[in-house]
């Protein structure tokens, strides 16, 4: 059982939106009190005041007193919640904490509370079990991605992993890069569609055509993905010297349709 929000998590208090780009006072706080109740778990393994506190006020750039006069937990969250604390270094604080939790077996018990506490406030950001934060997409969606992840995950598409992972890092980043998020996304798309059709040195728009001409897929899903291209060369494109304009939502919807694609040619027989 997890302590951390029970009673407002079950009675399902929690925004529908995770669009929060900011880390609010109270959350600060919030996250102090799972640390320490994370490692109040971990049978003596790892004691926050023994262990925590010169990583975490180090962490956050601050000098550390051996031992503060109003004690250690009260230092770290002042220093949580500090004015000069901008809010990123909190979410870097989360990550930070993360291989020590990882250390004696509890990172998945750290995980958990720090996610209620990042849905609690609507955070755009979950933990994710490599340790890293990533912007939280609806649930069909995201299992889409860990499904194009797996796929990618062989040999014959490593560079189309490394472009999707690249284009994750840039719609996780703070604040969400959205022209690297398109392009790479696209750029993962075409290569797959390379490997898989056994065409290197073709553009995605030629290989658009041999699925065509080939009937390998429906006539519409073809002009979906021919619609894809004309967005990318007409938005994105490499060597553009126009601003990139696509809207956050617009963003969205060529983020994940490039995943949909990658599912669609990477399983087709």
């Amino acid at each position: 059982m997890n302590w951390i929000r029970d009673f407002s998590v079950q009675e399902g208090h929690v925004p529908p939106t995770r669009n929060v780009e900011e880390a609010p006072h109270g959350m600060r706080q919030e996250l102090v009190d799972a640390v320490y109740l994370v490692a109040g778990q971990t049978n003596g393994m790892l004691d926050a005041d023994r262990d925590l506190y010169l990583t975490i006020v180090q962490c956050l750039g601050y000098e550390a007193a051996g031992n503060p006069q109003a004690g250690r937990r009260q230092r770290i969250g002042r220093d949580v919640s500090r004015q000069e604390t901008h809010w990123t270094r909190v979410y870097d604080l989360i990550v930070r904490l993360f291989p020590e939790f990882q250390r004696v077996g509890f990172h998945e018990v750290y995980r958990e509370s720090v996610n209620r506490i990042l849905a609690a406030h609507g955070v755009a950001w979950d933990l994710g079990a490599d340790g890293r934060l990533h912007r939280v997409l609806p649930e069909a969606a995201h299992a889409q991605l860990q499904a194009a992840i797996t796929e990618l995950s062989v040999p014959r598409y490593a560079p189309a992993l490394a472009l999707a992972n690249g284009a994750r890092d840039a719609y996780d980043a703070r604040p969400r890069r959205d022209r690297d998020a398109c392009s790479n996304i696209f750029d993962a798309l075409e290569s797959v569609a390379k490997e898989k059709f056994g065409m290197p040195h073709a553009t995605f728009g030629q290989v658009v055509a041999h699925i065509r001409q080939r009937q390998a897929l429906n006539e519409q899903i073809i002009g979906l993905l021919e619609s894809i291209n004309t967005l990318r060369n007409r938005n994105f494109g490499h060597g553009m010297a126009a601003p990139f304009s696509l809207t956050g939502q617009e963003v969205d919807v060529t983020y994940l349709t490039c995943i949909g694609a990658i599912l669609l040619l990477s399983r087709n027989p």
